[in-house]
């Protein structure tokens, strides 16, 4: 395991305008998952084989956050959406290349995102980020219409009291099921089924379009200093934030 941390200055930030973007980081060939489960509230995420830690200069807007089983609760609109989707069988399925499941990546950053991120090398680069782990407990998630097509994947980490959300692609012709949103719910779920207690969201960042969706889906509990607080819904968070 390569145990050194660095730091680097990766431009604008992906999420705020007019700040800028400060990564440190560190690579593991392997990874205890029950250490990264800790890393997780001290606000580290993994891409690949990297671990990382947004450190910008005057900012702490990128907030851990994580749904519990046992207080955690539904919408309407989830409930709806079970409906809806009523016929998507989700598997739980090993961390492995498929072609199949490259090009509903390929097609919906294409459609989704910025085109230019699809090129040549781009099996590699998709292999690279979401299919190289250095934990033995990456898993896929494969959602399926009953006549088998393939119509959304979730890429997880399964840890020790938890699982961790890495990445979620859908065909972009299904975006009216929402299965982005109700994907949550789904792999929620399938921890409880593994008997895990959280469902780690990544980073919430308030006022960002791409990331504050994330504390709609409450209550949660958010990490600050590596100790989780419970937040009944987000003006609760933000008043509590405010005030520390």
């Amino acid at each position: 395991m390569e145990s050194y941390l660095r730091e680097l200055d990766c431009g604008p930030c992906p999420y705020l305008e007019d700040k800028e973007w400060m990564v440190e980081e560190f690579r593991a060939s392997s990874f205890p998952p029950g250490l990264y489960e800790d890393l997780l509230g001290e606000g580290f995420r993994r891409s690949g084989m990297t671990f990382y830690h947004n450190r910008c200069e005057g900012c702490t807007r990128c907030v851990p956050i994580r749904l519990n089983a046992a207080t955690w609760r539904p919408t309407k609109t989830l409930l709806r959406l079970d409906r809806l989707n009523a016929d998507v069988s989700v598997s739980l399925c090993a961390s492995e290349f498929s072609e199949e499941r490259y090009l509903l990546y390929a097609n919906y950053t294409m459609t989704r995102h910025d085109p230019g991120k699809i090129r040549g090398d781009s099996r590699a680069s998709y292999i690279s980020f979401l299919i190289s782990s250095p934990l033995s407990t990456t898993m896929i998630t494969d959602y399926r219409l009953k006549d088998g097509r393939l119509v959304a994947n979730g890429y997880l980490d399964v840890l020790q009291n938890g699982i961790s959300s890495i990445y979620f692609a859908f065909d972009p012709a299904f975006s009216k099921r929402s299965l982005g949103v109700w994907s949550v719910k789904r792999e929620l779920e399938l921890g409880q089924s593994l008997g895990k207690s959280f469902y780690y969201l990544g980073f919430w960042v308030a006022g960002s379009p791409k990331m504050d969706y994330k504390a709609r889906y409450h209550p949660f509990e958010y990490a600050r200093g590596g100790i989780w607080l419970e937040a009944a819904d987000r003006e609760a968070a933000m008043a509590s934030m405010g005030a520390a």
